[in-house]
């Protein structure tokens, strides 16, 4: 029962999803008006849900074993009498499932959900519905990222009733908000910085695109290297958005990097309250090293 429900929730997002991908890309037309046109979307979201779903899952599930097998073993108590290779052996094993977990979420963004979002427009047209996916492999691969980022802000408008899930959600929500209320400002202020096709429609994408990215964490001891840092791996990112979907038109490079400092500079209560959360179920640190004995451990030296 649980299943179901996650895949018909998934399935409800993922139908918004292609409703707004169907908006803001032009190489994807969904014609028809009202039933006809939700009929075509629901067909264009089945086949891509089952697609998402059920390619990765033979892979996501072996790979999901073989990490439960290797926390057992980093758990056990190890062999002090091993070689550093056999000692170290969970540990790299664990930085090549945490890899191989990474390459597949890749996969499933750039070529499994793009594929499934062709194989629904080929299913809808041989069915006689009025849709078309048109102009090549980047038209296709900017449908199905578009499809994926307005699925993952809909799964988290939808956590956010669920209790366990709430304060995550909150926050991802929050972070989305700002980095759109960010987008915005640049749109207003800077100049050759503007929305393609309806304004705010399009701004939400490119902020849910933007939102999908791997966030950095950096310290370092000269102040302002890490945030320079980070902005300019924001700054590649939203270049990569911009020259892959056009859906914004970004004229020069000092727009460009403005547009991602302010987006960057206005998720900043975001991360902070991720790194409070994060601080609050981090385990305690343990205590400092007490150099003397307790009074119970003292040597007892007899008296007599």
């Amino acid at each position: 029962m649980k299943t179901a429900g996650r895949v018909l929730r998934r399935l409800v997002t993922v139908t918004g999803g292609v409703w707004v991908a169907s908006e803001v890309v032009a190489g994807l037309r969904v014609g028809g008006a009202g039933a006809e046109r939700a009929g075509t979307v629901v067909v264009l979201a089945a086949v891509f849900t089952a697609a998402v779903l059920l390619v990765p899952w033979p892979f996501t599930r072996t790979l999901g074993r073989a990490v439960v097998r290797n926390q057992r073993r980093m758990v056990e108590e190890p062999d002090w009498g091993s070689s550093d290779r056999e000692f170290f052996a969970p540990m790299r094993r664990h930085f090549l499932h945490v890899g191989l977990g990474m390459v597949l979420s890749a996969l499933v963004l750039m070529v499994v959900g793009p594929a499934g979002l062709w194989a629904g427009a080929e299913l809808g047209a041989r069915l006689g519905r009025d849709v078309a996916l048109d102009g090549g492999l980047r038209t296709l691969l900017t449908a199905g990222l578009v499809v994926v980022a307005v699925d993952t802000v809909l799964l988290l408008v939808l956590a956010v009733p669920v209790k366990r899930r709430r304060p995550g959600a909150l926050r991802a929500l929050a972070g989305f908000v700002l980095c759109l209320a960010g987008l915005a400002l640049a749109a207003a202020w800077l100049d050759g910085v503007a929305a393609t096709g309806t304004r705010w429609l399009t701004l939400a994408v490119v902020a849910a695109l933007f939102h999908l990215r791997f966030r950095l964490t950096l310290t370092l001891p000269v102040p302002g290297v890490a945030s320079l840092i980070l902005v300019s791996v924001n700054a590649l990112v939203l270049w990569l958005i911009v020259w892959l979907t056009g859906l914004l038109h970004v004229d020069g490079f000092w727009p460009l990097v403005g547009t991602a400092a302010l987006m960057w500079a206005a998720e900043w209560p975001s991360r902070l309250a991720d790194a409070a959360a994060q601080a609050r179920t981090a385990p305690p640190p343990p205590p400092p090293h007490d150099p003397f004995w307790p009074d119970h451990h003292l040597p007892q030296t007899p008296l007599y």
